[in-house]
């Protein structure tokens, strides 16, 4: 069995209070790497970080708006501050949102921009002088699989997904010369609390007919037959973090179980 270990390594995981980040900050955890768990939500990274902690690593919470670049530049100078280096990164953080474009208001399609665009787009670029510097380390942008499917209600959502591949691409060559991969994740559908919330605005209140729209309109998609987990997500981050992916880069990775294909 091949184990993942990442001792003494130093990662920064956006969104790691909850959710899809959370797990991925947990098993680098478990495998040895000292993690900051940066989120808005502080009161969750905090219990987040403690967690981390009594797994026998160095781990703290920075509150984060990845939608504002000083805030990325203010946490990687916190994170070079106690730990000493950067090695990975993770851009985790994201939003959601559903629904056909012309009920989508400006506002709301801004926030998702800048969320799940050009936050992704501000990490790297507040991250690129600390990799190019000590000439190594590991990206991962989240995408979706919402960047190939091109299915109605996901026109914001959607183009945010396909941005995030472009950025991988294009970041990857930049970062190349330098020994640092970067690679992009497309999760297939995974029942965390973005979904919850999404299907409680189509079902509030009824928890029966919220499961029955999600076997019905997702898990009856798949060809394998059943959802991701937020650990198969973990699992293929940590993998494209190790040695082991060490010649992938500006590679975007579908994990969602034969839902979509590329040729």
């Amino acid at each position: 069995m091949v184990e993942l270990k990442f001792t003494d390594q130093n990662v920064v995981v956006t969104g790691a209070a909850s959710g899809l980040a959370y797990e991925v900050a947990k098993q680098f955890a478990e495998a040895g790497a000292n993690v900051v768990v940066a989120d808005f939500d502080m009161e969750g990274a905090e219990k987040a970080a403690n967690q981390f902690k009594e797994m026998g690593v160095k781990a703290f919470a920075y509150k984060t708006d990845i939608s504002k670049y000083e805030d990325f530049e203010a946490l990687f100078e916190e994170t070079v501050k106690q730990l000493g280096s950067i090695d990975i990164l993770v851009n985790g953080a994201g939003i959601g949102g559903i629904g056909p474009i012309t009920e989508q208001t400006p506002e709301f399609v801004s926030k998702l921009i800048d969320i799940d665009l050009k936050g992704p787009i501000w990490g790297c670029k507040a991250v690129a002088p600390y990799m190019m510097e000590q000439k190594h380390g590991k990206v991962i942008n989240f995408s979706s699989q919402a960047y190939r499917m091109m299915k109605e209600g996901s026109i914001a959502y959607g183009v945010s997904k396909v941005g995030v591949v472009a950025l991988t691409a294009c970041f990857a060559r930049e970062m190349a010369p330098f020994d640092v991969n970067v690679n992009a994740i497309a999760p297939g559908s995974i029942r965390t609390p973005m979904w919850d919330a999404t299907l409680e605005e189509w079902a509030p209140g009824d928890k029966a007919k919220q499961d029955e729209l999600f076997k019905e309109l997702i898990i009856s998609a798949i060809p394998m037959g059943r959802t991701q987990d937020t650990e198969d997500i973990a699992h293929a981050t940590l993998f494209l973090c190790s040695e082991y992916a060490r010649n992938i880069s500006g590679q975007c990775l579908s994990v969602d179980g034969a839902q979509t294909f590329s040729y």
